[in-house]
Order: structure tokens, then C-alpha cells, then sequence
């Protein structure tokens, strides 16, 4: 079995000597039979190991006494143990996922602390042949795209699974012949999720009428479409790399660029895109990834949310997705103090004085100073956040037209709209601050005073 395991470390380059990895360990047969080969590798590569263990608070008194199993073999084994306590059933509700993927989600997030923890550089976790047969099956099942068809990555990104090429009857000998005795899950053996059900009735139905090694055959097919996945995955790299900018906590890419590219591209970027905001592509599922695509064809400023607080939306002519921005808007209004200096708290300085026309020799000053004419103007001026029925008669056109109008033909994003300050007296706007002043203030031939505002930006 050790030799074995050795065989598929090297063959996927899984560990390094002096390897710092963070070890999930249930209590269950496979993750026994890991710890303890893991245990016996140790002195070759120099190895530091670290036990998590995360109880889901599904199984009650159970639980406590796999955690308890856990912790007593890493006192006998002189290894850190790190348990975690999480309500996966509460979770699962509040996130509006399955049990599974909750747990999933609790027990990578318990791995990730603990490796930032302890300095650690990867994550071993116990799947192995026969998790990949159930795998493929389920996603075949579910309707799968390659990557399904793979089942399990051997390694993916830090995360390792040295058991992958071993099959659960192997491992359960193993445990024999080492007089192991682990703890059993009973849930297991309950035909009443569907892994449990392709497990314990499709797999052995399978084998027996066609007399076939199922597990084998499934294992050895998701081998070779992992060598088919790797290159796609380059060529997908390489396009995200010429195509897809990134900005803080988002990341956009040009929408006719994306559709230029074949389809399979284009749904390995979104789930790359998603994989960049989120840290893992875990909950985002083949439907989430067409809501994306179908979002091209759709009009600027249309938005779908996607798992863990996520949102894809088109913006003019890119597809960004991000972590959703809080919803709070800002709200400000201030009197405008001539002369004087007007200052709104994340917003900016607002210096307005009065001078005479013959003191102003150049009135093209850039986007922020503006010159209006002051006796146009007729009561309170105040600079303010934008609101229902704000309207504006843009420098150079006839008429006026609704505020949000303006900010549409602009292409100015909508989040950004309520925090563009706006010169105003009452509803009329006299400049959208950064963008156009009004045609009814400007200054012409029968101006006598104007009126100057400089803005700076905070």
C-alpha cells in the first residue's frame, strides 16, 4: 500500500521534502488509512503534519466521539490537532445550499485557517479510486460538462490526495493487516442520499449484469480526460491573461471579446472570472455559468447574483463580476458658501468666490472650475447627492432631460451615480460636477459677474 502511494506522490509531483501539510482527517476508514501512511512517509520527505478535524454537529453524541478518536491518535502519534465545531445543518438553511456542499465548504474553510495557521503549503484530503467512479457517476447524473467527467483532481491547486489511485478495498485491507480500527459513519451505509444510493445499489448492479470493473473503468477514463482538461485549461489561462482585466476585488473582460472565443473558452472564464473573486469554483454550477454567458445579450446595467455573495452584470460593454457592493447609498446635501470653502465629508472641496467678467481671461479651465453667470441665478445654491426628479439642460443642447437620462447616455455605471456631486438650486441642476454644466447658466455677451466653483476631489 505505502509503495503504491508513493508510486501515484511522484507520478503527480504531490509532495516535497520538508512539505508543511494540513491533513483532513474524519476518523473513517480512508482517512485512517491516509494518516497512517502519510505517518509512515514522514522521515522520507521531512514532513510536517497537522490533524483537522470538523464536527458538523449532524450526528450528536457520535460526533463527539470521532473527534475524541481523532484527538487520542494524535496524542499517541505526537501530531497538532485542530478540531473545528460548525452547524452545518443551520448553515446549509442560511446559505441555501444542500448539506453536502455546506459541509464541504465548512471543512475547506476549517483546512485553509489552519494552514495559514501553522504555515502550512497544502492540504491532503483521503479520496480515493472509488470516490472517483461515485464522482463521475453523480455528475453524469446531474448532466457534466469534461470537468465532471474527471471526477476528482490527484492534485488541485494545494490541495493533494495520495489516495486517489487506491481502491476502498485496499484500503479496508490495509487497515486489517495493521490491526486499524476506525469509526464508522452508518450514515453511509443509508441508501438515503444519492452518493450513498450510487454507491451501494448502481455501482454493484453495474459490475454484476455487464461483468465489468466499473470502478476501474470510470478511474482510468477520468485519468485520460484529466490530460485533455490540463491543456484546456492552458489555452483558457492564456486567453484570461490577454483578455480579462483585474481591478481590486473584481474582474471584468470586454464583452465582444469574450463572445469571440469558443464556447468551452468562454465557460472556463467565467468559472475562472468567479474562481478569482471567490477563491474556489465550489456551489458555482453549470446553470450559474449560462446566466453569465446569456448576460452578453442583455442590456447594460442587468445583473444576476451568483453562490457566496457573488454578482456577474454587464456594464456597458464588459461583463464584470465581483463581490457584491453593500446596497447603503449616499446622501448629502450642503449649502454652497460664496465666498467660501464648501467641504462634504467623502466627496470633496467646493471654493466659490464672484468676480467680475473682465477678471476671468480664460474660462476653458478643465472639467473641475467652471464659471457661470451669476446673475442668472436665482435662490439657494446647494451641492448635493442626486434625487427622484433632478433635472438638467446640458451645455450645448435644448430643453432639459431627466437626470438619470443624462447619466445613461454618459455610460457613467450606476453605482457610481450617487456619489457624483451635483451643483443644484432645488431640482434644476447648474453643473453635474465632472461631467457638464448647465446651457442655463453659462456665461454669454450680457454677463456681467460670474460665478467660479473649483472642485477638488477628496
Amino acid at each position: 500500500m505505502i509503495e503504491k502511494v508513493l508510486r501515484t506522490i511522484e507520478k503527480y509531483n504531490m509532495i516535497e521534502k520538508d512539505d508543511k501539510i494540513v491533513m483532513g482527517i474524519s476518523g473513517g476508514p480512508d482517512s485512517l488509512c491516509m494518516l497512517d501512511v502519510l505517518f509512515n512517509l514522514k522521515g522520507k520527505f521531512n514532513l510536517k503534519l497537522y490533524v483537522v478535524h470538523v464536527n458538523h454537529m449532524i450526528r450528536g453524541e457520535d460526533a463527539k466521539k470521532d473527534a475524541e478518536f481523532v484527538e487520542k491518535l494524535c496524542k499517541d502519534l505526537d501530531l497538532p490537532f485542530f478540531l473545528f465545531e460548525e452547524n452545518v445543518p443551520y448553515l446549509a438553511k442560511k446559505m441555501g445550499l444542500s448539506e453536502e456542499q455546506a459541509g464541504r465548504y465548512v471543512r475547506y474553510k476549517a483546512f485553509e485557517e489552519t494552514l495559514k495557521r501553522v504555515g502550512g503549503n497544502k492540504i491532503a484530503v483521503a479520496h480515493n479510486k472509488n470516490d472517483v467512479a461515485e464522482t463521475v457517476l453523480l455528475n453524469i447524473l446531474r448532466g457534466t460538462g469534461l470537468r465532471g467527467l474527471i471526477g476528482i483532481k490527484p492534485v488541485n491547486g494545494n490541495i493533494i490526495r495520495p489516495l486517489i489511485e487506491i481502491e476502498r478495498r485496499e484500503i479496508e485491507k490495509y487497515l486489517k493487516d495493521k490491526n486499524l480500527h476506525p469509526r464508522i459513519d452508518h450514515t453511509n451505509y443509508e441508501d438515503l442520499y444519492t452518493r450513498n444510493k450510487i454507491r451501494l445499489k448502481v455501482i454493484p448492479y453495474i459490475e454484476e449484469v455487464f461483468k465489468i470493473d466499473l470502478v476501474e473503468n470510470l478511474s482510468r477514463m477520468a485519468a485520460i480526460l484529466l490530460e485533455e482538461d490540463d491543456y484546456l485549461e492552458a489555452k483558457c489561462e492564456e486567453v484570461f491573461n490577454q483578455i480579462c482585466e483585474i481591478n481590486g476585488e473584481e474582474i471584468k473582460v470586454d464583452v465582444d471579446a469574450l463572445k469571440s472565443q469558443h464556447t468551452a473558452i468562454k465557460r472556463r472564464l467565467v468559472r475562472r472570472m468567479y474562481f478569482y473573486v471567490k477563491g474556489e469554483t465550489d456551489g458555482l454550477e453549470y446553470g450559474h455559468v449560462e446566466d453569465v454567458l446569456n448576460l452578453l445579450d442583455k442590456p447594460t446595467s442587468s445583473k444576476i447574483d451568483l453562490p457566496f455573495e457573488i454578482e456577474a452584470l454587464k456594464m456597458y460593454n464588459n461583463l464584470v463580476i465581483r463581490k457584491k457592493k453593500a446596497k447603503e447609498k449616499v446622501k448629502f446635501k450642503e449649502v454652497l458658501k460664496i465666498p467660501g470653502v464648501t467641504t462634504i465629508e467623502g466627496i470633496g472641496k467646493f471654493k466659490a468666490y464672484v468676480v467680475d467678467i473682465s477678471q476671468v481671461d480664460d474660462f476653458n479651465k478643465g472639467e473641475y472650475i467652471k464659471f457661470f453667470d451669476y446673475d442668472k441665478i436665482k435662490g439657494e445654491i446647494v451641492v448635493k447627492s442626486r434625487e427622484d426628479g433632478d433635472r438638467f439642460s446640458p451645455l450645448g443642447m435644448r430643453g432639459t432631460k431627466k437626470l438619470k437620462e443624462f447619466f445613461i447616455d454618459k455610460k457613467i455605471p450606476r453605482e457610481e451615480r450617487d456619489y457624483i456631486p451635483l451643483v443644484a438650486i432645488g431640482k434644476e441642476i447648474v453643473w453635474v460636477v465632472g461631467y457638464r454644466m448647465s446651457e442655463k447658466f453659462k456665461v454669454d455677451k450680457n454677463t456681467s459677474k460670474v460665478l467660479v466653483i473649483e472642485y477638488t476631489k477628496e
